[in-house]
């Protein structure tokens, strides 16, 4: 029996990170890198294939060109595929834009906060979970792309979607190198994508507890974390990602961690991922309806809340800085209407880049994903 097959979408920091942990694993695992960039693909795999050599892994890598726009290549290349797992982590807004390029744009966003660009996130994730859904059913759908937000769209839009990585995962992860833990068995994490940084307000951050007990220091044991350079970042959070996908595929053991999105709910959980099934493992005394109300509440940090039924609602902050740039702006819209608020928001970026950013306030703080 072949080992199971990992499919990639994305070239980025993120996805290239996790491509190299994934070559790495203890387990057999195929992987295949597509992105619109054929040549980049195929450096990645090369890259990963000499990572797994290294390692002592028996993990193959292949690559492929593939645009995430071009709804009748991904049905045909996924339906040939026919992978265990599909990863989607690419998409039209890097979170890293502030930090290499600043521009008006990124100063909306550090103003607004980073839910301003959900419609830039999601576009490719829905393509994509469409032509799997309808080419490969069997296929685990795995989503890197801001899944705190854009999972909740992508179940009320009736895509399956079994999880993201990062973020939650992210903090977790570090939070539990620095207590030296064996694992994060005992840990229990919920984090929204926006507790990356610390809130405003300390009520805002995140929660967690350990062996049962909360930890009242939370904060000040993630500061160390949240100070790091992000590239750092992205390093733990493709690490901790590369278990649970492998885990999902089926290649080794089950994987206890925390993950975004899982099964299609807003923020971060701790969880169990088995193949082809991820759990929520919440803490005693937090039901599965508290911990989704606290993601929803903690998710206006981020400017934006999708509800259940996938209604997107944009905070009133957020709102009042995107309309001094796009003065009729919904204050919602739902899963359906995601592509106009998308064209409107690819040309106020294209509009805004060529601008200067203002020197920003000294309380603002941007907002991005691992």
């Amino acid at each position: 029996m072949s080992p199971p097959l990992v499919a990639v979408v994305g070239t980025g920091a993120f996805a290239s990170a996790l491509v190299r942990a994934l070559a790495r694993h203890a387990h057999p695992l195929r992987l295949h890198v597509l992105g619109r960039d054929a040549d980049r693909a195929r450096h990645l795999a090369d890259l990963a294939g000499d990572h797994a050599f290294l390692a002592g892994a028996r993990t193959t890598c292949a690559a492929g060109p593939l645009d995430p726009h071009d709804p009748d290549r991904a049905r045909h290349l996924l339906g040939a595929l026919r992978p265990d797992v599909l990863v989607i982590a690419g998409s039209e807004q890097s979170p890293a834009e502030a930090r290499t390029t600043p521009s008006a744009w990124t100063e909306l966003l550090a103003r607004a906060g980073f839910g301003l660009t959900l419609a830039l996130q999601s576009s490719a994730a829905v393509r994509l979970a469409t032509a799997c859904a309808e080419a490969s059913p069997g296929t685990g759908i795995v989503n890197a792309c801001f899944p705190d937000a854009v999972n909740p769209l992508l179940h009320a839009r009736g895509l399956p979607v079994a999880c993201g990585l990062g973020n939650v995962a992210t903090l977790a992860s570090a939070l539990a190198a620095r207590l030296a833990l064996p694992d994060e068995r005992t840990l229990h994490l919920l984090a929204h994508h926006a507790h990356l940084h610390a809130p405003p307000r300390p009520d805002d951050d995140a929660r967690g507890w350990l062996d049962g007990a909360p930890l009242t220091d939370l904060r000040g044991l993630l500061a160390p974390v949240r100070s790091r350079p992000r590239h750092h970042l992205n390093e733990v959070g493709a690490a901790a990602g590369a278990a649970a996908v492998a885990a999902l595929a089926g290649a080794g053991p089950a994987h206890t961690g925390h993950l975004p999105g899982p099964r299609g709910l807003p923020g971060g959980y701790p969880v169990t991922v088995d193949h082809r099934s991820v759990a929520l493992r919440l803490p005693e005394g937090v039901s599965p309806d508290r911990a989704v109300e606290w993601n929803l509440r903690r998710a206006e940090l981020d400017g934006v809340v999708v509800g259940t039924d996938g209604t997107v609602r944009t905070t009133p902050r957020a709102l009042a800085a995107l309309r001094g740039h796009w003065p009729d702006a919904p204050s919602t819209y739902g899963p359906r209407d995601l592509e106009p608020v998308r064209d409107h928001l690819l040309h106020l970026r294209d509009r805004l880049r060529r601008q200067p950013a203002p020197p920003p306030p000294e309380s603002a703080a941007h907002h991005d994903h691992a």
